[in-house]
């Protein structure tokens, strides 16, 4: 673990000015009650000074925004959100894995868009998901892929995101993994759980860390989080807890967190391959798995 520093004073006047950018978007955005920087900054305590707010509709149902801000304490951070609403037909979730094989081995995701093939779909965006042997590759959670099961070791402190395969998502663990079994398509693992039946789930965990974490409304909108961390003059990463915070600003009922570290990768795939966030490696790790966000072709 890299020790988080902590900048305990900051200097107001400092601070940069507040720049809200909205790309050219290339169809109308989604309609929904609040912009994503005005919900977090009326229903979380995180944020002091919203810095930057860029948000673009990549396609249909499917908005990618960053954020940065200043903490209340003055510390810089940096969010990138995936909102993925599932009620348009053309959008599905798919697992990516290293070669697009069902085996054990590591690498990056940008790597991942170029070695995973899904007939008849287009990646749009991926995240990396599980944590992971980093000598083997071999993930800490379950694995399904296409209704095959390749891992269904599940430790009991682990959890898992997965979709049924009419595309509904849905969240597990030890305690749900046995009787959700036979409805599972696709499904990677993941870690501690943030949101459980709508409610935030105690953290006893309060290292800051760059975060990756997936979550689920009742109305089937997914979100993928990325927090940039470890970088003090930068983004300076986010507890459990900030985590949990952020999904229950966004309504959503069940979340996860996902390996994070150097492991967290936010990719855009539209009109190239693209990583949006600044891994604290300086470069994308390679990983065992993660998730890709495809539209039909």
């Amino acid at each position: 673990m890299i020790p988080y520093l902590l900048l305990l004073i900051a200097c107001k006047q400092d601070l940069p000015e507040i720049q809200l950018v909205h790309e050219p978007l290339p169809v109308p955005v989604a309609t929904y009650k609040d912009d994503l920087q005005t919900v977090l900054t009326k229903k979380t305590t995180l944020i002091g000074r919203v810095v930057l707010f860029q948000e673009n509709q990549l396609v249909d149902g499917l908005v990618a925004t960053k954020l940065t801000y200043t903490d209340r304490n003055g510390l810089p951070m940096a969010l990138f959100f995936f909102r993925v609403d599932l009620n348009q037909k053309q959008l599905t979730l798919k697992p990516l894995t290293p070669e697009g094989l069902p085996r054990y081995a590591m690498q990056t995701i940008p790597d991942m868009l170029k070695t995973n093939t899904f007939a008849g779909h287009k990646v749009i965006g991926a995240v990396n998901s599980d944590f992971f042997n980093t000598t083997t590759g071999e993930p800490r959670s379950i694995v399904y892929l296409n209704g095959m099961a390749v891992r269904t070791i599940l430790p009991e402190i682990r959890s898992y995101f997965g979709l049924t395969q009419s595309g509904k998502p849905f969240i597990g663990d030890y305690s749900v993994f046995g009787y959700q079994q036979s409805s599972i398509y696709d499904a990677l693992g993941g870690y501690h759980r943030l949101m459980q039946a709508g409610l935030k789930v105690n953290q006893t965990d309060l290292s800051v860390h760059p975060r990756t974490a997936v979550g689920f409304t009742a109305n089937n909108i997914v979100y993928f989080v990325v927090a940039d961390g470890r970088e003090v003059n930068y983004s300076n990463g986010l507890t459990l807890a900030q985590l949990s915070e952020i999904m229950l600003a966004l309504e959503v009922k069940e979340a996860i967190n996902l390996d994070g570290g150097g492991s967290s990768t936010f990719v855009v795939n539209v009109p190239k391959t693209e990583v949006q966030n600044k891994p604290s490696d300086g470069v994308p790790r390679k990983v065992a798995n993660g998730w890709a966000i495809c539209v039909t072709d």
